[in-house]
């Protein structure tokens, strides 16, 4: 065995690392933390990774209701919209990410949900019933997680159907801004060994900017999810679970405004300028970097229309005492129809639009991982065969929904894709008894082959200065290139203590090459660009100090990276741009996690995370588009940042809980507080920022109120987030082309107001 937890009894609940509530209200200890983070139930502080998981409870507590939650809880995690897209999840860890969504691109954090991983960001903003746990895994996952998890993990897991009895719970969510939840679901044994889990929820919020011109209001939300789950213990040694879901998302982009026009700027004087900002009257006013509530959208502002289905079945065989046998089979269908609104107004240059681009995407993927999973002496070992497959097509009507001189509809850019992946990985603990059991060594490796495939099918039309068409060579071009990579790993740990323990490890990882379905040329497309390589370096500390009073968590890193991969503008709009290969770049940092049992009812939580990133070149020279070269393209050399993009400097979080028990209840608070510096959006300057922002949070819950012995109970929970109605951005595009226009600091979205409700809550176990 890898080691025996001596400092605390092993709990069946995994409990928060965050803002964890002390269930045992007797002596003020810390609760032992459960994770999956390596494929088995092991205590997150012996875990070699920097990771925080979040329960059901604590989820609830710190006011977590979907995915980009998380990042107000988690230093060095990026979670947000891409701009013009409230149904596509962005997001970054320690400085990586995917900086713009393609379907013929990968995310750079790579996500689960219930073992099987999700490989297009669109979509991702789903609603999920019956959550159990979420994990985060800090830094480069290559050797278990895969090619695509450079920055990170997370890990989505919901609750199994469980035989182990009846169980029917209700809950009802209202809030400002015409917020309403329901969440249905009832847990049926059909016998001692397999049972059925039904569950629905519905969710609808009004937008918060008010559309006064054409179509629905800006952030509206709309959306629905099902899922259905079956359980079946085979025997003492076998069990078998299968799970269908279905998600409706019905949302309407936000509201990207421009954050200032100069009228002295170079060519702000061929600016037709209709500004979308206007007040409760419908009367216009300037451009502003300040948050509106009113806004007028000159061409219809649709709602978005995305589908998912999505089957897993999960198979677990225990075959001894010593070794697990588990087959994770998934298979997702997403269609989205989505409205890309980058700049809501009309006849920005001349007589066309840009507002309003019209995406309808299909994406499907199938994967298939089998897991051998063992232990033998002062040895453990998991290994297993990876496979995934995807297929998606995209039409664009590129940058414009027409105008007067250019019909709708005509302007269609067509892609599709076709991607496979095989790999196969191993990881290997060692403990000698000859040390004392206090030494633990692992290696581990994976290798990954990689075979992706492009169409496109380019219409796309280029607007100069007045909107007069610029000429781009339409073209019809096929991408076919393969990749593979050997990605070893070593970690070294050393159990100080039955309580604390130090570990240092090397890991490395890539992600695959791949090709821009924005490419404005023929040549652009067909090459793409190169796979991106990286090695880590982390040393790190995780203790329990004053009889588990005080959980002390740290570490420290360095991430060099080779052929960085970053999107870069190649034409005279947002839309037009390519994936280009920078280099080398390198990312320092630390991440400090403190936790208190202050006493026996309150707890308390403090984290930090730094980041100092860098570029190793200071330019950076691509092919783009120049309507003066003959062929519409030249070389062009623009100055990369100082700092990567999505990297703040400072990000930390703070948490208070406390529990107090009643004669006829529980009654926890919760009060959290999360602070990121600016930061910046792109990698190429001129560049939009995310300004620096405090969100406050908090949340107030009486709970266990008994209705008698047999009829369950009820919960009462009222929660706040950005209480003190913090204006920050979430997205902010950025450019040479809308300085010289005159669009001061660029087009940017911003995020939440202050939100607040009440949730009823019944159960019955």
């Amino acid at each position: 065995m890898k080691r025996v937890c001596l400092r605390r009894m092993v709990i069946t609940t995994a409990v928060t690392f965050l803002g964890s509530s002390i269930s045992a209200l007797g002596a003020p200890a810390l609760e032992e933390i459960l994770v999956t983070a390596e494929k088995r139930v092991e205590s997150l502080q012996d875990v070699p990774v920097s990771i925080v998981a979040f329960n059901q409870e604590s989820l609830e507590n710190l006011g977590i209701s979907d995915i980009k939650d998380l990042a107000a809880q988690v230093p060095n995690v990026q979670i947000g919209e891409f701009t013009g897209s409230s149904t596509t999840v962005r997001l970054f860890i320690r400085g990586v990410g995917q900086g713009d969504v393609q379907v013929t691109q990968d995310p750079s954090v790579a996500l689960y949900m219930d073992g099987v991983y999700i490989g297009s960001s669109v979509g991702t903003a789903f609603e999920t019933a019956d959550l159990q746990r979420i994990e985060v895994l800090r830094g480069p996952q290559g050797t278990l997680y895969g090619r695509n998890a450079t920055g990170g993990a997370i890990n989505i897991i919901t609750r199994e159907a469980d035989p182990g009895g009846l169980r029917v719970k209700q809950s009802f969510n209202v809030g400002n801004l015409d917020l309403f939840r329901s969440t249905s679901l009832v847990n049926v044994p059909i016998t001692d060994v397999a049972a059925v889990k039904l569950a629905y929820t519905t969710y609808s919020r009004q937008g918060w900017v008010d559309n006064l011109g054409n179509g629905e209001d800006f952030g509206k939300e709309d959306r629905e999810t099902f899922t259905g789950d079956f359980h079946w213990d085979i025997g003492d040694s076998q069990e078998l679970n299968y799970q269908y879901g279905q998600s409706s998302i019905k949302d309407t982009s936000r509201l990207s405004q421009t954050l200032g026009f100069d009228p002295n700027a170079p060519l702000a004087s061929v600016i037709r300028f209709q500004n979308p900002a206007v007040d409760a009257n419908g009367i216009p006013v300037e451009a502003t970097g300040d948050r509106l509530e009113h806004a007028t959208s000159f061409d219809e502002q649709l709602q978005g229309d995305v589908q998912i289905h999505a089957h897993t079945l999960n198979y677990a065989w225990e075959a001894s005492d010593t070794l697990t046998i588990k087959s994770i089979t998934g298979y997702r269908d997403v269609n989205a129809f989505t409205q890309n609104s980058q700049v809501p107004t009309s006849s920005l240059l001349g007589l066309y639009s840009i507002t309003n681009g019209l995406i309808d995407t299909s994406f499907n993927q199938f994967t298939q991982e089998f897991q051998l999973i063992g232990d033998a002496d002062s040895l453990n070992w998991v290994g297993g065969i990876f496979y995934y497959e995807d297929e998606s097509e995209e039409y664009n009507n590129g940058n414009s929904n027409g105008s007067e001189a250019i019909p709708a509809g005509e302007l269609i850019d067509y892609t599709s894709t076709r991607n496979k992946s095989l790999a196969a990985y191993g990881q290997l603990t060692w403990t000698p008894p000859q040390l004392g059991e206090n030494w633990h060594f692992t290696v581990g490796a994976r290798y990954s082959d990689d075979h992706r495939k492009a169409y496109r099918d380019n219409n796309r039309v280029s607007y100069g200065l007045g909107g007069v068409p610029t000429s781009i060579p339409s073209f019809q071009a096929n991408y076919d290139k393969s990749f593979s990579k050997f990605n070893p790993s070593f970690t070294i740990d050393y159990d100080i203590n039955a309580f604390s323990n130090v570990y240092a490890k090397v890991v490395t990882a890539y992600k695959s090459g791949g090709t821009s379905q924005r490419s404005t040329n023929l040549l652009n497309f067909q090459e793409g660009f190169d796979e991106e390589d990286l090695t880590s370096y982390e040393v790190g500390y995780k203790g329990d100090m004053a009889n588990s009073r005080v959980r002390l968590n740290a570490a420290v890193f360095y991430m060099d990276y080779g052929d960085y991969q970053q999107s870069v503008p190649t034409g005279n709009n947002p839309g037009e741009r390519d994936f280009v290969n920078i280099d080398s770049a390198d990312i320092k940092g630390i991440e400090l996690e403190l936790t208190l049992a202050v006493t026996e009812r309150l707890t308390g939580n403090i984290s930090y995370g730094y980041l100092n990133s860098s570029f190793g070149p200071e330019s950076i020279t691509y092919l783009g588009l120049d309507a003066n070269a003959p062929d519409g393209l030249s070389p062009r050399t623009d100055r990369l940042t100082d700092d990567l993009a999505f990297a703040p400097s400072h990000s930390a979080t703070l948490s208070l809980d406390y529990a107090h028990p009643l004669s006829f209840g529980l009654l926890t608070a919760n009060i959290n507080a999360q602070y990121q510096s600016k930061t910046n959006s792109g990698v190429v300057e001129p560049t939009g920022y995310l300004d620096k922002r405090t969100l406050l949070g908090a949340t107030l819950s009486l709970s266990e109120i008994q209705l008698g012995s047999s009829y369950g109970a009820l919960k009462v929970l009222l929660w706040g987030k950005n209480l003190t109605d913090e204006e920050y951005f979430i997205g902010n595009i950025r450019q040479a082309a809308f300085d010289d226009l005159g669009f001061v600091d660029g087009v940017a979205t911003f995020g939440d107001p202050r939100t607040y409700g009440i949730t009823l809550e019944y159960e019955y176990l």
